[in-house]
């Protein structure tokens, strides 16, 4: 979601309407982002936490758990961006280290291969 926050005030009305609209544009914004959840992931929750999903899922707030847990993955991680930004590079360096010492490592392995092969003859 994007850092602009939209709200929704409904005044009086006679229009029986309203309410549907309402529910309608909110579940929009719910779901605004959630496009193109190819991946899995598997997760345990807490009896309450699930509960409170459930009661999203059963009021139409969300069409699944996977909707609901989804969102609140991403709301989370947009919430805590300061800290996902801060870790990226760190972990990128890592992934370098981690592929340049199973590299060296390769190289390793072929040397012991050659020398191993070269003494049996």
């Amino acid at each position: 979601m994007s850092g602009k926050k939209e709200r929704i005030v409904i005044c009086c009305s006679d229009d029986k309407e309203i309410p549907e609209k309402v529910r309608d544009r909110v579940l929009v914004k719910l779901g605004h982002g959630l496009e193109g959840r190819e991946n899995v992931v598997i997760t345990r929750l807490n009896d309450d936490d699930l509960k409170k999903i459930d009661s999203l899922v059963e009021v139409e707030i969300f069409k699944s758990r996977s909707q609901a847990a989804a969102f609140f993955i991403k709301e989370g991680i947009q919430a805590r961006k300061d800290l996902v930004e801060k870790v990226i590079p760190t972990v990128e360096k890592i992934r370098e280290l981690r592929k340049q010492a199973r590299e060296s490592l390769g190289k390793v392995q072929e040397e012991d291969s050659e020398t191993s092969t070269s003494e049996e003859v």
